[in-house]
């Protein structure tokens, strides 16, 4: 493939112009250790030219990738080295510059730069316990994506996060704390606070343990809220609302020690949760659902099918089959 042919397919990539079947043969071709250095200088060469052409399906596209990744380094059973870890922060460079970090990201070259991010990935049906360079502890769950500077360079402790995390911030007053997602940024100083973030859904929720945060949701107008503790913020990104909750924060984080907890979800975060925790996939027809919310909980012991016979007596005529990894419900 040449130069000019490289640069234009990552061009379109980012600029989500690329149809389903050659989204798929560019997933491959990233993936292939052929070609390592012209794939490397075409994405610099389109870094250095665009600011930020990412857009939130451009994000998706990239969350499934690194779920490629993942399935890659299991099948191979031993790590997928460098250059895998080198074109995957690269991507998310313009990824992250998409969502307000660009100015931070920039300052150097984007290929030196690249050296300095970390990446915590969390595969389907797992979570993960990290510790930051600060000393905050960061627990993950299922399907989520931590980035960030593995040295907290400058004056701030700058994340980027897909999914869910619980954080336990270390107290440092003049270096503040940031969290950014698609849809919202949270700032903290030392804390304790959940932040449910998927790129799947519609909704964005922050909840407060101990401590205060500052909540900037990415409204047309400029708006910002604080909480205090046992408060939760949930912005509606499709609908541009915000709704102020008093919930019982500790509840709401048992999901780090293994329940499934819902507190008046919506049927499709229910099954993107349940997709998420059992690693399956579940065909179901969305326009049933919908406009109907559940509250249930689940301990660390119940299975999947143990969540769907309740679901199944909960919910008024719906049944479900499993084959394998899918399941299916109607």
């Amino acid at each position: 493939m040449g130069k000019r042919n490289i640069h234009i397919l990552i061009e379109k990539f980012f600029e989500n112009d690329l149809s389903p079947e050659i989204q798929k043969k560019f997933h491959a071709w990233l993936l292939d250790r052929n070609f390592q250095e012209e794939k490397e200088k075409a994405m610099v060469t389109l870094w250095e030219e665009k600011s930020a052409v990412a857009n939130e399906s451009t994000f998706q596209e990239l969350s499934r990738l690194h779920k490629q990744i993942e399935a890659s380094d299991r099948m191979l059973h031993k790590p997928i080295g460098l250059y895998i870890k080198r074109i995957a922060a690269i991507l998310l460079l313009p990824l992250l510059g998409a969502f307000g970090t660009y100015y931070y990201l920039t300052k150097v070259n984007p290929v030196v730069e690249e050296a300095q991010l970390k990446e915590c990935f969390v595969a389907n049906g797992e979570q993960k316990q990290v510790k930051l360079p600060d000393g905050t502890k960061v627990w993950l769950n299922s399907g989520s994506l931590l980035v960030y500077d593995k040295h907290f360079r400058g004056k701030r402790r700058l994340l980027f996060l897909n999914g869910e995390a619980r954080f336990q911030v270390a107290k440092d007053p003049a270096k503040p704390f940031l969290v950014k997602t698609a849809h919202m940024t949270v700032k903290a100083l030392g804390t304790v606070f959940n932040l449910n973030a998927y790129s799947d859904q519609d909704v964005t929720i922050a909840t407060l343990e101990e401590g205060k945060i500052q909540v900037y949701p990415c409204l047309k107008q400029d708006t910002s809220l604080i909480l205090s503790p046992d408060e939760q913020i949930i912005y509606n990104h499709r609908l541009e609302t915000l709704a102020l909750n008093t919930v019982d924060a500790g509840r709401v984080m048992q999901w780090t020690d293994g329940y499934l907890i819902f507190q008046t979800a919506s049927f499709d975060q229910i099954v993107k949760t349940i997709e998420r925790k059992f690693d399956v996939t579940i065909n179901y027809e969305t326009e049933r659902f919908a406009g109907r919310s559940f509250t249930m909980k689940f301990n660390p012991d119940e299975g999947l099918e143990q969540v769907l016979e309740v679901m199944k007596e909960m919910i008024k005529g719906l049944n479900y089959k499993i084959k394998e990894d899918k399941v299916y419900i109607n």
